[in-house]
């Protein structure tokens, strides 16, 4: 058996080897092609373009090659045998989720970590959520909070917060489902590393196999935990620990609660980015950290143990598997996205007030990541628009076989990490999706930001 074991592996290195020379090759010829065979006279939009191919493989390559699952060696060599395994909060925030709630409540407790409390605020729901959650109170760990008026996810959370005694915070989603070893496996991570303030588990579409919109969706995820996040995770610097799974140490978050559920963006309250936000206070603790604390001195959270600031790590757990509703229509998917777009905007302004103190690479795709966003829908403007006007047609042609292959390129690493699952050919649609549509909801989402209306997808 372990013959056999060894040769799959083998097997499965190989390819993946085959792989990443396959896309080193593939984009040293587009390069080259922007370079020699369909040179571009604008000098600033011919390096737009090369520095986009670039960073692609540089994430690429850095997540396939340096990422390592922090969990597997520490299961592997039992490294933590002996300590002392933390008692942890598990927090989760419902409204109107009366056909959903009951699945996650019923996987999180089912997790295989056990020296838990699980808190479950019902965020004023006005449909049958209450009583769902009322089969529940009979569970000894399982606490049940019942708001009389609807007040916002994050606030609901600080709610459940105010009352936790966990060394750890477990956060989900209501319409989330956690795989029984989940939180187990973060909770490892926090043990043997004292340095790590957050882990993110990895996403995928709970519903993926709804139809056309979800499996786009689901292949897309992918992606965004197993690459982006690794290559972000390799540094130490993930800068979103997604709600599906986000695991945070007290000390790292507490004093920042306040400042997180009360979060102001252009003189109002800002009721997005919640996932971003709490990460950028665990990213940017020792910056800007005592000024939070300073602001909130009367808060609970603060007045009671005042925390020290340090440079923590986040991380990503590939092996802590959660699966999450996606949105089944396109007029969601734009509503969702629309959202998250505004997250990014508000982000820009807290994370990226000091990001730049991070490791060089992890902080380079950063910012340039904010480039490309917003010169994404004019350059999409130039190449199917403005030139094919002027006859050069070829270049259209081009502009949309590049962006196909890149997602092709994403949906091989699906396959890969996949290999029964054949929804891998649907990433290079979400590649276009995202190109030709969904980037110019930039423009809207900034000039909608100060509207505060939630959409769950």
């Amino acid at each position: 058996m372990a013959a056999v074991g060894n040769s799959s592996s083998g097997a499965s290195k190989f390819m993946r080897n085959f792989v990443m020379l396959f896309i080193l090759l593939a984009l040293v010829v587009i390069i080259n092609g922007k370079l020699f065979v369909h040179h571009d006279p604008n000098i600033f939009l011919l390096g737009y373009g090369i520095s986009v191919t670039t960073i692609i493989f540089i994430t690429f390559y850095i997540a396939h090659t340096q990422y390592r699952d922090p969990v597997e060696n520490i299961f592997r060599f039992n490294l933590n045998a002996g300590k002392k395994m933390p008692f942890i909060s598990i927090i989760v925030a419902a409204y109107n989720e009366e056909k959903l709630i009951s699945q996650c409540v019923d996987s999180l407790i089912r997790t295989s970590y056990k020296n838990r409390e699980i808190i479950v605020v019902n965020d004023g729901s006005t449909d049958g959520t209450a009583q769902v959650l009322g089969q529940y109170e009979k569970y000894s760990d399982v606490k049940i909070l019942n708001l009389k008026q609807n007040i916002g996810k994050k606030k609901a959370i600080a709610e459940g917060l105010r009352i936790a005694k966990g060394e750890l915070f477990v956060f989900t989603d209501s319409d989330s489902v956690l795989a029984r070893d989940a939180v187990e496996r973060i909770v490892n991570i926090f043990v043997f590393d004292d340095t790590v303030g957050a882990v993110s588990g990895h996403g995928r579409a709970l519903n993926a196999e709804k139809n056309i919109w979800t499996k786009i969706q689901d292949s897309w995820y992918e992606g965004q935990y197993s690459i982006k996040k690794a290559f972000e995770s390799v540094y130490g610097a993930v800068t979103c620990v997604s709600g599906p799974l986000a695991v945070f140490r007290r000390e790292a978050v507490y004093n920042y609660v306040p400042a997180w559920a009360n979060d102001r963006f252009l003189a109002k309250e800002f009721r997005f980015a919640t996932d971003r936000t709490m990460t950028a206070f665990v990213l940017g603790s020792r910056f800007i950290g005592p000024t939070l604390q300073k602001k909130f001195a009367d808060s609970p959270f603060v007045k009671g143990t005042e925390y020290a600031t340090r440079d923590w790590k986040i991380v990503y757990c590939k092996s802590a598997k959660v699966w999450t509703k996606v949105p089944e229509t396109i007029g969601k998917i734009f509503k969702q996205h629309i959202r998250w777009k505004k997250s990014f905007i508000r982000s820009i302004f807290l994370t990226g007030t000091f990001y730049w103190r991070k490791p060089f690479l992890a902080a380079l795709r950063y910012y340039l990541g904010i480039i490309y966003v917003f010169m994404g829908p004019f350059i999409v403007f130039r190449h199917l628009i403005l030139l094919p006007a002027s006859g050069q047609f070829l270049t259209g042609a081009l502009y949309l076989g590049g962006i196909f292959f890149v997602g092709l390129l994403y949906g091989i690493l699906y396959k890969l990490e996949n290999p029964k699952s054949d929804l891998w050919v649907y990433r290079p649609l979400m590649s276009l999706m995202s190109t030709l549509v969904l980037s110019w909801f930039i423009f809207y989402s900034i000039l909608t930001i100060r509207k505060n209306v939630w959409h769950r997808g």
